[in-house]
């Protein structure tokens, strides 16, 4: 619940969050968290570079889409503009 407190002292554009479940959050709790951070602009981590934390990215993003909030999954190595 530390997470509730951070809008109190910050605004942010855009918050890194792991949603690979397992050994992170999952997808369901990053949205829970992107709530409490008022965040609507996540960038995920901690997913798909092992079986163990696969996720099915298009159901992911539908799913924060659903939730207004936008996730980008960049790939290993990838470079995202914010």
């Amino acid at each position: 619940m530390d997470m509730q407190l951070i809008p109190m002292f910050a605004n942010l554009n855009f918050a890194v969050l792991p949603i690979g479940g397992n050994y992170t959050m999952d997808v369901d709790d990053a949205i829970i968290a992107a709530d409490f951070i008022k965040c609507r602009n996540i960038i995920g981590v901690h997913y798909n570079s092992f079986d163990i934390i696969k996720i099915d990215t298009q159901n992911a993003v539908d799913q924060f889409m659903a939730a207004d909030k936008l996730l980008q999954l960049p790939g290993i190595g990838e470079t995202i503009e914010l």
